[in-house]
């Protein structure tokens, strides 16, 4: 009886032993690692996850958010959804007061200890709230006070030079500390880097050690690109660039060629001086065509005398000279009265001085003769 009893519990603790391994997590899993969750106050509590089984099915207590926890992440950005693996990105609080969760520091001899997050290069976006944690075991004195410090990096020579910011005084046994980035800090550039330190106060509030962190970026939330789902064709580009410019280069010289046959300027036209234009050598009256008019009149005086010299007749389109007043008068012409009449055209009058002294004048002779005759 006790060989059989002994048989059966030996052989219940066979089952219970094999089947204890499907319970226990793996050492790489790191949905049971213990991770901080923050509250509205600011103040951090850690937690603990724990393996269960529920209706026969393994079930994880208490565990992290999937945020802290997933290898494959989906995100949505100007309606563009992507999704990518690897490791969770860097914590960041979800409400504006810093509540929210990360995972629990664990960097107490490993590079920048006993920094945890950021990370070295980590970009940092204007805007969003993210923690900056360490490692609490670091301190041998869990009443330890540090400052958080980032301070700007020269891209060209590597040297810090000033101070981008600081937290207040805090205690490094919270292993945590939430800051806004503001867009200030990037002070009007794309971007900047800024190397993270912590400062260990001593006892009067001086510093006492400087524990160096990483470096990390702040830059601008890049634009938005969207994406039409083609490629360039490099080869097309190789063969239409050179086609479409080498067509530019010869409608630019054949429009120029073009140009400069239609437009050329005989060097004729240029020195000519009666040909067209002003007229240089013209007197004013030729160009107002005034000249062209008085020799026309001295062409008909000419042709009238050489008529009259053959004994002909010029015609006058002129009215008819009024009749003399003995042929109004009838009778009533001889008249006692004498005739006092001024004759400016006999002996000793002004016109026969004028007459004698320009009879060389051969055209105002002319003239003269012709009033005479009328």
């Amino acid at each position: 009886m006790r060989a059989s009893t002994s048989v059966a519990a030996t052989a219940l603790l066979s089952s219970l032993v094999s089947a204890a391994p499907n319970l226990r997590p793996r050492a790489t899993d790191t949905a049971l690692e213990p991770w901080v969750t923050v509250n509205d106050d600011g103040k951090p509590s850690t937690v603990t996850p724990v393996l269960t089984t529920i209706s026969g099915t393994p079930t994880i207590l208490s565990g992290a958010p999937h945020d802290l926890t997933a290898t494959v992440f989906t995100e949505t950005s100007m309606g563009k959804i992507s999704t990518s693996t690897g490791t969770a990105p860097m914590a960041t609080a979800t409400a504006s007061d810093g509540a929210g969760s990360f995972q629990v520091c664990n960097n107490k001899d490993g590079d920048y200890a006993p920094w945890c997050i950021p990370t070295e290069g980590t970009t940092l976006y204007p805007g969003t709230t993210y923690y900056f944690t360490w490692d609490t075991s670091y301190f041998t004195s869990p009443n330890t006070s540090i400052l958080v410090q980032g301070n700007y990096v020269n891209e060209t020579t590597g040297e810090v030079t000033d101070q981008a910011f600081q937290s207040a005084k805090w205690s490094a046994s919270w292993g945590f500390w939430s800051y806004k980035i503001e867009d200030s800090l990037l002070k009007y550039q794309p971007s900047k880097n800024i190397s993270l330190e912590l400062a260990t106060l001593a006892v009067n509030g001086s510093s006492s050690e400087i524990l160096k962190g990483p470096t990390i970026m702040v830059s601008r939330i890049p634009s938005y690109t969207p994406d039409t789902g083609k490629s360039i064709d490099k080869r097309a580009l190789i063969i239409a660039l050179p086609t479409i410019f080498g067509f530019i280069g010869l409608m630019v010289l054949g429009t120029c060629m073009w140009n400069r046959k239609s437009r050329r300027i005989e060097i004729g036209n240029i020195m000519s001086r009666g040909r067209h234009g002003y007229g240089i050598g013209k007197s004013g009256r030729s160009r107002m065509g005034l000249g062209k008019r008085e020799k026309a009149n001295e062409r008909i005086q000419l042709m009238e005398r050489e008529v009259q010299a053959d004994g002909g007749e010029v015609y006058r389109d002129l009215p008819d000279r009024p009749r003399r007043d003995s042929d109004a008068l009838g009778s009533l012409a001889g008249t006692p009265t004498e005739d006092r009449r001024m004759d400016f055209h006999g002996p000793g009058a002004r016109d026969q001085r004028d007459r004698a002294a320009g009879d060389r004048n051969v055209f105002r002779s002319e003239l003269r003769r012709q009033d005479n005759d009328w």
